[in-house]
């Protein structure tokens, strides 16, 4: 069965008919609780997960004009994962071990499942250590191979702006990002002037304003970024998008409540500032030029992982060898929301704004195969995330007490079943489409 055979199988499927479709995908689609039903067949599962609770990348001396106490100390350097964040990583582990051998493409025997697992992770400790755990976890005998570039190195599927694939134009990055916010990007301020006031009561105390030169009084603009962001949004927003990302992890690493915020952020009052940080998030890496550049690499290996999964047979560009039936990609949030920008995909998690990135959190890429019909691939996206709470807590996981799953929609050819299932020749087409040549490196 050659690949262009596989890809057509998915139209040729379309024409048997209304009846016939419908009844297929009624036979074919579980409900969203786990396990899968034993009739649809799961053949690759990829895991694109971003590493678990770390501590913040800057330092509290860098981060000390952003509020007016100092920040909580952490136990760790800044950027590493947690003792905490690697207990999540493990629970997350757990999870996806208990659903992945109920769906059949784990058995549960170390022996069958340890060739079926790949795992690739950027260099970075924090994702090395969540894809050794995530490993581990799936097969729960020695240390899993984590396949990553040496230290220092710019991983091309991860860093592909550090790592120097294609040309990206940060000019018309910049204009894109301009063209989102009217031309004038304190618009944004003023459109989020309450959530800015409820962050910096937090920040500054009751008087809510910070004593001399501040982040949160610098003008609002929008500019060319460093070495691995296209662009960088100066002034409030900005601001806002570092302090809560601190909110968040101090809440998540299940900090002393004291220690949260200095008292003042609990869940109500952090549920409330974090859209600051997916605001930020969704102007500079889901904005479409800009995930376009960042995400086009990654999204191109990830086809071509799932054609090879459907023919069977090895695929240049391919990530790992065709018998995986499951593959970790343990990177950032960054490559979250550059795929999610780049298709157009949404997704919602309790208790978070819109298309968080969330620490742990993954988008799942499911190739399934109708019952019986040998050539009728399809496939299921979702984004996967322990809530706020669960994280917090380090609640254990498991079928009957998931973390939160949101079944997420493809834009140009997602089904309009509950699982939204996009025939697999649909989602290369898609794909293809948005996917940029001109930022996609060769070898994954």
């Amino acid at each position: 069965m050659t690949r262009e055979n596989i890809l057509r199988a998915g139209p040729a499927l379309l024409r048997a008919g209304a009846a016939a479709l419908a009844s297929a995908l009624i036979a074919c689609t579980f409900a969203r609780a786990d396990p899968a039903a034993p009739a649809d067949e799961l053949q690759l599962a990829i895991i694109l997960t971003r590493h678990s609770v770390r501590s913040p990348l800057a330092t509290n001396e860098a981060m000390a004009g952003f509020a007016g106490q100092p920040w909580p100390k952490w136990e760790v350097a800044p950027g590493i994962q947690t003792p905490h964040g690697n207990s999540l990583a493990a629970l997350m582990g757990d999870y996806y071990r208990a659903r992945l051998t109920a769906a059949g493409a784990l058995s549960g025997d170390p022996a069958v499942d340890g060739p079926r697992v790949f795992v690739r992770a950027d260099n970075d400790q924090r994702t090395i250590e969540t894809g050794r755990i995530l490993g581990k976890a799936l097969v729960r005998v020695g240390e899993p191979d984590v396949h990553a570039l040496g230290e220092g190195m710019a991983d091309p599927l991860f860093r592909p702006l550090r790592a120097r694939v294609g040309h990206p134009d940060a000019a018309l990055a910049v204009a894109a990002v301009l063209g989102r916010v009217g031309g004038d990007p304190s618009r944004v301020d003023r459109a989020y002037a309450a959530q800015l006031a409820e962050l910096k009561a937090i920040l500054f105390g009751p008087a809510g304003a910070p004593q001399g030169p501040s982040p949160f009084n610098a003008p609002a603009g929008v500019v060319p970024g460093g070495w691995d962001h296209l662009v960088t949004l100066k002034g409030p927003i900005y601001a806002a998008s570092q302090c809560t990302e601190s909110l968040l992890l101090e809440y998540t690493d299940g900090m002393p409540a004291s220690d949260v915020g200095w008292g003042r952020a609990d869940s109500r009052a952090l549920a409330d500032v974090l859209p600051l940080h997916e605001l930020y998030f969704d102007l500079t890496q889901r904005t479409f030029y800009i995930a376009q550049a960042g995400g086009s690499n990654l999204a191109s290996h990830i086809v071509d992982t799932l054609e090879q999964a459907a023919l069977g047979q090895s695929v240049p560009g391919a990530i790992g060898p065709p018998e995986e039936r499951v593959v970790i990609l343990a990177g950032h949030d960054t490559n979250i929301a550059n795929i999610g920008g780049m298709f157009g995909m949404d997704w919602w998690i309790p208790g978070t704004p819109a298309n968080a990135t969330l620490p742990g959190g993954a988008l799942v890429f499911e190739l399934r195969r109708h019952a019986g019909q040998q050539n009728s691939f399809y496939v299921r996206v979702s984004y996967v995330a322990q809530t706020l709470e669960q994280m917090r807590e380090a609640s254990t996981l498991s079928l009957a007490s998931p973390p939160a799953r949101s079944a997420v929609f493809v834009p140009g050819c997602g089904g309009s079943g509950p699982e939204f299932d996009a025939p697999l020749a649909s989602f290369v087409r898609v794909a293809r489409r948005v996917i940029a040549p001109a930022f996609v490196a060769e070898e994954p």
